[in-house]
């Protein structure tokens, strides 16, 4: 019985190896308010029930993970198909303190990463109801394990001065 139990753990850890090496971050980060662009698309694991599709040129304005609940603030991470690698089916996931009427927890959509491009996923605050303070991370998921996760904390307005100093530049 012990063999058996320690082949069915060599056998999982080496089912999830493949997945992980699949996908890498590149950056995680802030991005200053702007004004939201781009179109929306139905994403029904969603509080809004839809996600906004961004410009994967968009470019972080600070490498920080300490996010202000700035109006119109991103923050969120890019990723990519490590060399070698074929197209992807991911899950990308949102995961915070409760949100909205609902208190949703976690927000999800799919997404295929393909070799070669850069995947962006960014949360922006452009509710008042989404500006909840505390823990928040970002993660892709192959079949249903996650394989990149970045995490951040949400604090309230005011208690970032590094993030408002730099965005207050771009501001003003």
């Amino acid at each position: 019985m012990r063999h058996r139990l320690i082949g069915l753990a060599i056998l999982f850890i080496c089912a999830a190896a493949p997945a992980a090496a699949q996908v890498r971050l590149i950056e995680a980060g802030i991005v200053c308010p702007r004004e939201p662009s781009g179109e929306t698309v139905p994403a029904p694991g969603t509080e809004a029930g839809v996600i906004r599709q961004i410009a994967r040129e968009t470019v972080f304005d600070i490498n920080d993970r300490q996010v202000p609940t700035l109006p119109l603030l991103s923050f969120g991470f890019r990723t990519a198909v490590k060399d070698g690698a074929g197209p992807q089916d991911v899950t990308v996931v949102v995961t915070h303190p409760p949100m909205g009427e609902r208190a949703v927890t976690r927000q999800e959509w799919d997404d295929v990463m393909w070799p070669g491009d850069t995947n962006l996923n960014l949360f922006t605050f452009e509710e008042e109801y989404e500006k909840v303070v505390g823990p928040w991370a970002f993660s892709i998921e192959i079949d249903g394990e996650p394989v990149v996760t970045v995490p951040f904390m949400v604090v309230p307005q005011g208690t970032s001065g590094p993030v408002q100093d730099v965005c207050f530049q771009f501001m003003s």
